[in-house]
Formats: structure tokens, sequence, C-alpha cells
């Protein structure tokens, strides 16, 4: 799976960001987006480009692989201890922080396109380095920028490192 980001305040810069990423993986501009039932965005002339986006202060976000993905970017904030552990699953805070699992889990939700379950059920956990998501044969990777947590999950392929991309202006 291939990881993007670019530093931005706008939100659409998702979209321009996710077209540099074809154009730069693929050599294709930017086919048309539609949405599947339940909301995920898909290109229905590209079912072998699997992409998710994302956007919070000061960045976007584009992943592309040739299998379901997601990901998400947050933006470093406290939070109280009693949304922590209405989102989180007992003992998931003594191995990452509450940022990590958000990202963690809205990527693995993006991923799946839907679920029923709730954030405390979608359980991740630590096997030394390596991050063991909930769902079977799903790749995770969290990565740290100053001020922001961003996470990557794939269904067949190790998110690589992330890269930035610089956004032409139109």
């Amino acid at each position: 799976m291939r990881v993007f980001y670019a530093r931005s305040g706008e939100r659409t810069d998702a979209y321009r960001l996710l077209a540099a990423a074809l154009h730069e993986c693929y050599g294709v501009p930017c086919p048309r987006i539609a949405r599947d039932r339940f909301g995920k965005p898909y290109f229905p002339a590209r079912p072998d480009i699997h992409f998710s986006i994302s956007h919070t202060r000061g960045l976007v976000m584009a992943v592309l692989d040739g299998a379901p993905c997601g990901c998400d970017a947050e933006a470093l904030r406290p939070v109280s201890r009693s949304v922590a552990l209405r989102v989180t699953a007992p003992g998931e805070l003594d191995s990452f922080t509450f940022m990590e699992l958000w990202t963690l889990k809205e990527s693995y939700f993006k991923l799946l396109g839907h679920t029923e379950l709730p954030f405390s059920q979608l359980v991740f956990r630590r096997d030394g380095r390596d991050i063991v998501p909930p769902g079977p044969t799903v790749h995770a990777r969290l990565y740290t920028l100053p001020g922001l947590q961003l996470a990557a999950v794939s269904r067949i392929s190790p998110p690589e490192e992330i890269k930035c991309l610089q956004l032409r202006r139109e």
C-alpha cells in the first residue's frame, strides 16, 4: 500500500492529493468517484485501485492499494479519560496512546466500509513492534508527524513509508 500526505488546511485538497497519488503510482488521472450503499468511496471504472482519504487541521492524507484500505489523520489534542474509555477495549491504552487507537480504528472502519461493532470492540494489540488489527489478513501502521497522528490499514500489503507530495495549485 502506498501512503501519501500533503500539508494543507483545505478539506478539498484531499482529492487533489488523491489525484497526485494516482498520477505518481499509476500514471492515470483521477477517475470518477462513486459511493457504495454504506458511503464508502470507490472508482467504478478502476475496481483494481482501492483508496482512502483523510484530512485534519493542516494535513491531508491518501492511501492507494490493490485491495480495500483505510487511513485516518488527526491533529493531536487532549481527550478526556471518560471519552477514551468509551471507545477503547480494556488494556488497549496500556500499549497505545488514545490518538494512535483512534486513527487505527477509524482506518479500520474505512477499510471495512461499515461495521455494526462499536469502536470499543475493534481491538488492536501489539506483538513486539507489530500492530495486530482485529481482523485476519489486515496490515496496520502508525505514522507520527509533529502535532499529528496518522494510521493506515490494508487487506493485502503492509503500508509503506509515508511520502509527502506537493499539491499543484490550479
